[in-house]
């Protein structure tokens, strides 16, 4: 190519070596640490609490799924009202982020192929992609004065960057040199714990645990069948009594081995 032609392409000398240099130094910056915020209306309670469970993420998550206390498949952020609680409880909210982000840096060239002072400058156009030789997407920016630019949306594996400065007559440069980022689909969860004070002396004295019947003559609640097992001293509940000193028990405490008849479920329970 002759002198005349060279005339207004992008010198690309300035912007090699600033890559080389700061892709040893972390031109291609990993994204920000992913973040889940997970808050109670109260993280400790006496005898029993209502929980209104509030969270976020940051950058906004892909999806979020509950476990603990709670469960299924969450917005990113929201706030939920869940059952009353008797027992302490610990929520967990564990979110994924399914893409990333590169940040990709260089420094403006200053001069054309020929030497000539480059004065019409027009921007830059990262080439990235997933193979060294494909780099088929583009991020134009518009910015003389812009010094990096970030590449959002990139699905795990390893992707590939190159930089080209352009002019006002849309002349490219030729490639910087290549850059590498290997890209992970990212998690992070976040756990609130709430603890439940018992306000009851009374506490159980056995380890059956029964649901309720109605007695056929009386109508009255009677003792059920064998639902499962408490721990003896498990605090009981004095808002349920029934013949024989058995009181209700707090569910959360229960490990069931059938599925109870009742929502409440009482235990043979004596004061400490």
């Amino acid at each position: 190519m002759d002198s005349d032609s060279n005339v207004g392409a992008v010198k690309t000398t300035t912007l090699l070596c600033l890559l080389l240099a700061g892709f040893a130094a972390g031109a291609v910056h990993a994204q920000t640490t992913n973040i889940v915020t997970l808050r109670a209306n109260a993280t400790s309670a006496s005898g029993s609490l209502v929980p209104t469970l509030t969270w976020s993420t940051s950058p906004i998550a892909n999806s979020c799924t509950a476990s603990g206390g709670w469960s299924g498949t969450k917005a990113a952020s929201g706030t939920q009202t869940l059952t009353r609680i008797y027992a302490n409880t610990n929520y967990i909210l564990t979110c994924t982020w399914g893409t990333n982000t590169a940040r990709v840096a260089w420094e403006t060239p200053t001069s054309n192929t020929n030497g000539s002072p480059l004065t019409n400058l027009a921007g830059f156009r990262v080439y990235y992609g997933t193979s060294s030789a494909a780099l088929t997407r583009t991020s134009v920016v518009n910015d003389i004065t812009a010094r990096a630019a970030s590449i959002y949306s990139l699905a795990p594996g390893t992707w590939y960057f190159a930089v080209r400065a352009f002019n006002t007559s849309q002349i490219e440069s030729s490639n910087s040199n290549l850059a590498t980022k290997i890209v992970t689909a990212a998690t992070a969860s976040a756990n609130v714990n709430i603890a439940i004070t018992s306000t009851s002396s009374l506490k159980a004295t056995a380890t059956p645990v029964y649901d309720l019947a109605r007695s056929p003559t009386t109508g009255q609640w009677v003792l059920g069948r064998y639902v499962g097992t408490v721990a003896i001293g498990t605090p009981c509940r004095t808002v349920y009594h029934l013949s024989g000193d058995y009181w209700g028990v707090q569910n959360g405490y229960v490990t069931l081995s059938v599925t109870p008849r009742t929502i409440t479920l009482v235990a043979h329970c004596a004061t400490s």
